[in-house]
Order: structure tokens, then C-alpha cells, then sequence
């Protein structure tokens, strides 16, 4: 089916598949073709390069995808979804739909699999607002050799993480690794149904690979709101604490507010 996006054809396919969104996975399907093609041309994305689409649902995303990428690869967790993607993404010879939840992928090992053809490597999904922390956090820490990760969050959630002024251990983990920027504003209006909130494109362009060791040393900084610093991480490192903020020019007395 060609231009999926278009809401005639979105309500078609979910019709003819009794499909009905489920809160359960997040759904919210986009039904505005020319929003689909505009946060395509975010990606800058060519025939060099291989997607990973993080649930594609009835493809409107991957359709529009395919036309500018050399492969993508769909991980869609809902298995409903099957016949409907069969039909939906039938012309699209460069798609390959993996029915799998994408927390459970060895993303390093896909990544390393698709480098060998390609020259970049990069995800693009519209997020379930309530798991998109999890899904961003286990991307970035996985060491796996992405280019850029452009995805659709809740609003204000690209608004914090593009926000130099706020800090958390997402943010800390996006800036140790690259860039973030806000792309594109989205209007809860072009989904059906459509959430109670705007969305956006936040984009991240990766420049060097993750520090596993700083995974813990940011959870531990943050453990307690109300503490320093320096009261936060004496657990890890104990008497070497002061030594090791001192070493780091980083005050003993720094919260998570400065």
C-alpha cells in the first residue's frame, strides 16, 4: 500500500484488521503523510544507510523510510500487528519487520552486523511516551556503533533534554557520548487516537562510544534529591570521595539543582 500515512489508508488497514490502539504498548497512530515525510528529511538519512525503526506499527513511519534508506529494520512488539504489515509494507522490498520486543536485542551485535554493508547506522521510532527513558537510556548505554537516534518523545521531554539548565542521568548520559537537539514540534492533532500532549522529533548525533563505568556513577549521583554530591557518591568510593571530586574540580558541596 502506498502512502500508509494518509488517514484514509491508516483507518482502512485498521478497520479491515479490527486494530485497535492499545494503552498497553503506547499506541498512537500518525495519520498526516506530510508530518510522516518531514520527520523523514530530520534523519538525513541516504542509501548508505541502515534504520532500525523502533515500532514501526501498521508502517507508516518504515513506508515512507524505505524510499530514502538502503534497509530498514522494524522491531514491533505486538504481534497483532503481523498480517497488517504483511499488507501494509508488501511493496517494500528493503524492509525486514522483526517481531520482538527491542529491549530484549543485542543492539551492539545488530549494529555490527548492518556496519559491515553500510556506512551509517541509525535508529529512528515514534517512543511510547511512558517507556521512552528506558528505550533511549538502554540504546546509549549500549555501546553499540549508532550515528544519530532521531525520535518522536513527548514534548516536554525533548524540551528537558535539549535543555542545557536541567540535569539528570539521561542528559549527562546523551552529553558524554554527543549532541541533542530539538527538531520538530508535532501536534497531538495528526494521531489517532490522539494523545492529550504535543510530541517532537529530538535528535542525538553520537560522536564517541559510552562509558559503561559511568552508568552507576550517574544513578549514584542522583540516588537522593536532597544531597550533595559528594553524599551521594561516598557510598561508591568511600575515603577516596573528596580526593576524587577534588581531582575532577567538581564541589564537594554541588547538588543536582547547580
Amino acid at each position: 500500500m502506498k502512502d500508509i500515512a494518509k488517514k484514509s489508508n491508516t483507518m482502512y488497514l485498521l478497520e479491515k484488521y479490527n486494530m485497535k490502539a492499545t494503552k498497553k504498548f503506547g499506541q498512537n497512530f500518525l495519520i498526516d503523510l506530510n508530518v510522516v515525510q518531514k520527520i523523514v528529511g530530520c534523519t538525513q538519512i541516504d542509501k548508505q544507510t541502515c534504520v532500525i525503526e523502533i515500532g514501526p506499527g501498521i508502517g507508516s513511519l518504515s513506508e515512507q523510510l524505505s524510499y530514502q534508506a538502503g534497509h530498514v529494520v522494524c522491531y514491533e512488539i505486538d504481534t497483532r500487528l503481523k498480517d497488517v504489515l504483511a499488507e501494509s509494507l508488501a511493496d517494500c522490498d528493503n524492509v525486514e519487520v522483526i517481531f520482538q520486543d527491542f529491549l530484549t536485542v543485542d543492539l551492539k551485535e545488530v549494529v555490527k552486523k548492518y556496519k559491515q554493508e553500510y556506512q551509517r547506522v541509525c535508529i529512528v521510532a515514534n517512543l511510547p511516551y511512558y517507556i521512552t527513558s528506558d528505550i533511549l537510556e538502554y540504546i546509549l548505554t549500549s555501546e553499540a556503533m549508532i550515528d544519530s537516534i532521531h525520535v518522536m518523545v513527548q514534548k516536554e521531554v525533548a524540551l528537558k533534554l535539549t535543555d542545557v539548565s536541567y540535569h539528570s542521568p539521561l542528559t549527562f548520559m546523551i552529553e558524554s557520548i554527543g549532541t541533542s537537539s530539538l527538531d520538530m514540534l508535532i501536534s497531538k492533532n495528526v494521531f489517532s487516537p490522539a494523545p492529550r500532549v504535543d510530541s517532537a522529533i529530538l535528535s542525538i548525533h553520537i560522536q564517541k562510544t559510552y562509558n559503561p563505568n559511568l552508568t552507576k556513577i550517574l544513578k549514584q549521583s542522583f540516588t537522593q534529591k536532597r544531597k550533595t554530591i559528594y553524599n551521594n557518591l561516598k557510598t561508591l568510593f568511600l575515603e577516596d570521595t573528596e580526593k576524587i571530586l577534588n581531582e575532577c574540580g567538581i564541589d564537594l558541596k554541588k547538588d543536582q539543582k547547580n
